[in-house]
């Protein structure tokens, strides 16, 4: 009787067994890993995804649609389908076979005590906490129903001094992110706009804030926080604004949106800056039905440069997109290429080895776009023409680089070389003018920059922002009488042209006029308490009137914002010292002598001090 019920629960055991055809793949051995690596990342609890996959059981139910997305290559979303790039998300080709024979043969799990264990991924930040978490004073309301919409949340960031930021992390906050952009804005034109606004932010993709340092910042699902190699940290200046751009998708639900921005510091100065090198066409005009409208750009460097970084954009009619390289003999190859683009996947790409191109090489892109009824990305049912715009309904086609050259001088020359390709696409734009007219006058080239300016002013001889740009040319120029007229033409046409009064104020202060010098420094700082050069030569001014302990101040402020400035150090040294503080003095004399090694004026005020 015995054997019997032992034979019937082998039995029974042998029946209940999971039966596994010959050679399929199992979940236990071959499935786990291809998901734990590549999917579960991002389908885990926390994340912005409709389900998750953490064990046999959530991949069970999902098989047929993971099958499907994988064969179709919509996942994992990556987008690249040619280019060497860090993060590469994409799955073998054997892989995706791999996933479709597992589900042919049953969706079979095999040993469950061979399955690898579930990954586990921090509850919070990435890294660590973060040195300074910011937040938007306003949360944002996203609509259960309705259009996708975007919003530019202005966050004012009280960091204190200068600070290195060698890594971000953005946390959405809300499913109803689905992806977002961050720059940092030093002028406060973003509050302006945000001022006009009764929502929280302003609307729209147009920002006036620019990557900081060159550095593209940003959050799409499943995106890894990057730390900046040593040195390549950007820069944090006090009184800059971050601007974080939320594309935002209706859930069904209402949804709050409180986006936080983790900020990591290092000590490690910046001693490479990265440069946003930009290719583009403004001029797009896309008639309903076509199906391959093609779009182009080039620039050829004048300088060696190193490519780190790409960031392709368009909107929702693009198709394909390819960058390339034509080095000077004439050998051209593909830097990248996306067969099937998709705006809602757009990302910042890094190469996983740098690109070093000599002097003559020429960057360039195509882009083709499909107006049809086939793309079915296209957002017009049917379709109509579309031109270039902000909206996302609109078109874009960019290609952003993130560059570095060898020095300050060859980032000058391509600058130069950028904006006059940008002449060459839009005429007689005046900003243009006057970025090139900056660019010259930053490599000494004083005579051109003044006709630079003058050809916008020629157009717009009200321009304010022409005017000051003229004033620093002729400053530069050492023409100071023609600076302080073009100074008080651009005040006198715009009374917020805060950049005019503060070099007004240092004509006036060069040429004696110290009180009415410090009346405009004092106007601008209301304005920027946080400029640096601002708060030096207010503590300047103040010096000559010998009103030290004002001058103390204002030293002291400078380099509380930046550490690195040798003439506060300098003249807050000649402070102390006039004061009768020699121990203090001579620390900050000292510490000018480390910024300037050997600097004979540092030299001279330390050996005083011993007398």
């Amino acid at each position: 009787m015995g054997r019997c019920i032992l034979l019937m629960i082998c039995l029974l055991a042998a029946a209940c067994a999971e039966s596994v055809p010959p050679g399929a793949p199992t979940f236990a051995t071959d499935i786990a890993p291809i998901v734990y690596r590549s999917c579960t990342p991002c389908h885990r609890p926390g994340e912005p995804v409709p389900f998750v996959l953490l064990g046999y059981d959530d991949v069970r139910k999902k098989a047929d649609q993971i099958v499907d997305v994988t064969q179709q290559r919509v996942m994992p979303p990556w987008l690249m389908t040619h280019g060497d790039f860090e993060g590469d998300r994409r799955l073998a080709a054997a892989e995706i076979a791999t996933l479709r024979h597992w589900v042919e043969a049953g969706a079979p799990r095999g040993d469950a005590a061979a399955e690898p264990k579930v990954p586990t991924f921090p509850t919070g930040w990435q890294l660590r906490e973060p040195d300074l978490i910011v937040t938007p004073n306003e949360t944002v309301l996203v609509p259960a129903s309705g259009p996708n919409v975007f919003r530019n949340l202005v966050i004012p960031v009280d960091a204190g001094p200068l600070r290195y930021v060698e890594a971000v992390e953005i946390r959405p906050g809300s499913t109803a992110v689905h992806h977002a952009v961050m720059a940092v804005d030093a002028t406060r034109q973003s509050r302006q706009q945000d001022a006009l606004d009764a929502e929280p932010g302003f609307p729209g993709m147009a920002m006036k804030a620019a990557p900081p340092d060159g550095h593209f910042l940003g959050w799409t699902p499943g995106k890894r926080v990057r730390v900046s190699p040593p040195g390549m940290a950007w820069r944090l200046w006090p009184g800059q604004d971050l601007v974080l751009q939320l594309h935002l998708v209706p859930t069904g639900k209402q949804e709050r949106v409180t986006p936080r921005i983790g900020l990591y510091f290092t000590d490690v100065k910046t001693k490479v800056e990265m440069f946003p090198l930009v290719l583009f066409c403004d001029r797009i005009d896309i008639a309903a039905g076509a199906t391959d409208y093609v779009l182009r750009d080039q620039l050829t460097v004048p300088v060696p440069v190193t490519v780190h970084t790409i960031y392709p954009h368009a909107h929702y009619l693009c198709r394909r997109m390819r960058g390339t390289v034509t080095l000077p003999d004439g050998t051209s190859r593909d830097l990248f290429r996306i067969d099937a683009w998709d705006f809602d996947w757009q990302d910042d790409y890094h190469f996983t080895a740098p690109i070093v191109l000599p002097a003559g090489a020429q960057l360039a892109f195509e882009y083709g776009f499909d107006n049809s009824e086939n793309n079915p990305q296209n957002p017009h049912k049917p379709p109509v023409r579309v031109t270039f715009g902000q909206q996302s309904e609109d078109e874009m086609a960019t290609l952003t680089f993130g560059v570095t050259t060898r020095d300050l001088g060859d980032r000058r020359r391509l600058v130069e070389a950028s904006v006059r390709r940008d002449l060459e696409k839009n005429g007689w734009d005046p900003n243009l003018w006057l970025q090139l007219a900056a660019a010259l006058r930053e490599q000494g080239r004083n005579g051109e920059a003044v006709a630079a300016v003058r050809e916008a002013l020629a157009r717009q001889p009200d321009n304010a922002a022409a005017q000051c740009e003229l004033g620093l040319c002729l400053e530069a120029r050492a023409d100071l009488e023609g600076a302080e007229r073009a100074f008080r033409d651009a005040l006198r046409l715009d009374d917020d042209q805060d950049l005019a009064r503060m070099q007004l104020g240092a004509i006036l202060a060069r040429s004696g006029r110290t009180e009415p010098a410090i009346e405009l420094f004092e106007r601008a700082l209301a304005a920027h308490p946080n400029l640096a050069a601002l708060h030096n030569n207010l503590a300047t001014a103040y010096f000559v009137l010998d009103r030290l302990d004002r001058a103390e101040v204002h030293y002291r402020r400078t380099l509380a914002i930046d550490d690195q400035y040798f003439a506060a150090w300098f003249n807050l040294g000649r402070v102390l010292a006039q004061a009768g503080r020699k121990g203090e003095a001579r620390t900050a004399l000292q510490r000018a002598a480390a910024l300037r090694p050997g600097e004979p004026a540092v030299v001279q005020a330390l050996a005083e001090l011993e007398r």
